[in-house]
């Protein structure tokens, strides 16, 4: 059976000739209604398996942390206001991190992306984007290697947060009893 709105889309035209603009209030139930939610799978498989193996690498270097996924660029740099806010936002607002590992008082100390395929063009420009952003930071970013998963916590947990150390620094080394 043919389900023709004619009234609605005689009204519509118009109002474009016209050039009213229509005063229908929106009603948050006409969202639910147009668009029934459902709950979603936040990861993919491989995701949750890069996010077991780097909640227990976190739990060595900051016990109490959090470990986010997907967090959008915003919230992982700051950036000065005195030019546009709203013109960086545009040009970056859609660059997600795919891990944030932060310390007990949730500031990120390193970042984890997870490998991209060839065959996504648009994908790799904006992981290009990302990446120069979080470049020009002193944040750690890593990029995640799925075999990576057989490691150690330990290991996984160097890889994650390596000790910047001058030359010349021996303080905590087992062989530099003095």
């Amino acid at each position: 059976m043919l389900n023709l709105h004619l009234p609605r889309a005689v009204g519509a035209w118009l109002t474009s000739l016209t050039g009213q603009r229509p005063t229908r209030q929106v009603d948050a139930a006409d969202t639910v209604m147009h668009w029934p939610p459902t709950p979603a799978r936040v990861l993919v498989s491989a995701e949750r398996h890069a996010h077991k193996c780097l909640a227990q690498a976190l739990a060595l270097e900051h016990p109490k942390g959090y470990l986010l996924a997907h967090v959008p660029l915003h919230k992982v740099v700051r950036v000065p206001k005195q030019y546009s806010y709203r013109e960086w936002l545009s040009r970056t607002g859609l660059l997600t991190v795919d891990f944030a590992l932060c310390d007990e008082h949730g500031y990120i100390r390193s970042a984890v992306l997870l490998p991209v395929g060839d065959d996504h063009a648009r994908q790799s420009r904006k992981r290009d984007r990302l990446l120069r952003v979080l470049g020009a930071t002193e944040l750690k970013v890593t990029l995640w290697d799925r075999e990576w998963q057989n490691d150690t916590p330990e290991r996984l947990r160097e890889r994650l947060f390596p000790r910047l150390r001058g030359a010349g620094y021996y303080a905590d080394l087992p062989h530099a009893a003095h």
